[in-house]
């Protein structure tokens, strides 16, 4: 399918910059609301464990089921983001975002909760890769680390502005209100984004394959020469810890800060609203930082690679110091830290995927990483609720269950010193590529 030239316009040069940083707010905004919809569950999980009844294994489940087809769903759009223009497969997405909240709206209860949060997960499993390939097809690789930035960095935005005000609702009106406000704001966007939405086509001006017409849309390589490279592999161990942390801060820790260390519920909105403020102050700073760097001459691999694995080996370290400290003011100090910083990876990590991808597989290998990294948000809800519920008291169970994402983050990050070399496996894994518009040998003549 081939996008039409309302949605394909000319290059991606100074005549276009407007668009292309409107398409850019708008996939920012796509963020936000993308991040509310995940976080509503955790900031109403007190009031909804009461109002139905529900244990911590059954709110846990209740968090988990988001990511019963959110992989999955990452996978194949990622696929699909190869061949249809991704306007309209946001688009999609968003639209079914909004409608998903109506049964909640209208009374559901636990099963009814429980499959509108599937059929969420579904819809924002592509999420952040299409929005990324979305992006990526606007600026060439030298300039895509800012544009990652602010999308890896709009769910940072969304918890500085959406945690609060949703907590607000939730204590003034009700936790459902909540839900119908996110269904009137999905709804804006796809209305707003019908129109503003255009596909660049940055890939075909800046292509370092070949000049030829059709090179970068034909120019594939083995998808395992990817996945087993050095980069992607320690990238996919950064990011699995980073994910399981990003879950637990929107799945438990307004709990925690409830059950284990007093907080009443307005406190711990405020207080979780930190972690979000960092997020996106470190995740948009790194993105100015790489750019700055790399303007300079200094290699992706110390720009991206070695600054990636600082985040996520430091939010590790300060994840396993928060049970070790009793002073309030530092235990808050050092959940921010822990809930925030290693997030810069999930921005990090996307562009150097693109870096080393052919741009007809970009979409696929975003997809793709989403979705594997992603399973730990399948299980870190779940495992944790059953892990507070089997320990003596909360406290002892939640530092049981935050001790898991610090240690994965500090090996994550141990690795990324170790093996994220992206121009070099770059180099490698085009040296297998070809076109697939070429046989892989010549035909012998008859």
């Amino acid at each position: 399918m081939k996008s039409s030239n309302l949605d394909t316009p000319a290059d991606p040069s100074k005549k276009s910059s407007s668009r292309a940083w409107a398409v850019m707010a708008m996939l920012l905004v796509f963020m936000l609301i993308n991040y509310a919809d995940k976080a509503v569950l955790g900031l109403a999980a007190n009031p909804i464990m009461r109002d139905l009844g529900l244990s911590h294994s059954e709110y846990g489940l209740l968090a988990s089921s988001f990511f019963f087809l959110f992989n999955i769903s990452a996978i194949a759009f990622g696929f699909m983001a190869n061949r249809f223009p991704a306007k309209w497969l946001l688009f999609g997405m968003a639209l079914v975002w909004g409608l998903t909240q109506l049964p909640v709206v209208a009374g559901a209860g636990f099963a009814g909760l429980l499959i509108s949060r599937i059929v969420l997960g579904a819809a924002e499993g592509p999420a952040q890769p299409v929005a990324m390939h979305a992006a990526f097809k606007w600026f060439p690789n030298e300039k895509r680390s800012i544009p990652g930035a602010l999308i890896s960095g709009g769910g940072g935005l969304g918890g500085v502005l959406a945690a609060p005000l949703l907590t607000l609702v939730i204590i003034n009106f009700g936790w459902r209100w909540a839900f119908l406000s996110l269904f009137l704001v999905g709804v804006l966007w796809c209305g707003v984004w019908a129109f503003v939405g255009r596909e660049g086509t940055a890939d075909r001006v800046s292509a370092p394959i070949s000049a030829e017409p059709g090179a970068v849309e034909s120019f594939r390589v083995p998808y395992r020469r990817i996945l087993l490279s050095g980069t992607w592999l320690a990238g996919f161990v950064g990011g699995f810890g980073a994910y399981w942390t990003s879950t637990l801060l929107l799945a438990w820790v307004p709990s925690y800060l409830e059950t284990s260390l007093g907080y009443s519920a307005v406190a711990a909105g405020t207080i979780v609203t930190a972690p979000w403020v960092l997020k996106t102050v470190a995740t948009f700073g790194q993105g100015a930082l790489t750019q700055w760097m790399m303007h300079r001459g200094v290699s992706s691999r110390v720009s991206r690679g070695i600054l990636g694995g600082c985040a996520v080996f430091l939010a590790g370290s300060a994840m396993l110091l928060v049970p070790l400290v009793s002073h309030p003011g530092v235990k808050i100090a050092l959940i921010t830290v822990a809930f925030s910083i290693g997030a810069v990876k999930f921005a990090i990590g996307q562009t150097i995927n693109a870096e080393i991808t052919p741009p007809a597989q970009r979409g696929a290998v975003m997809s793709l990483t989403v979705g594997l990294v992603t399973l730990a948000g399948l299980a870190a809800p779940y495992v944790t609720g059953r892990i507070v519920e089997a320990a003596g008291d909360p406290t002892t169970g939640f530092t049981i269950a935050f001790a898991i994402p610090g240690t994965l983050m500090l090996i994550g990050g141990l690795l990324a010193f170790a093996f994220v070399r992206p121009e070099r496996d770059a180099a490698r894994i085009a040296a297998h590529g070809r076109r697939i518009d070429q046989p892989k040998a010549a035909a012998t003549p008859t």
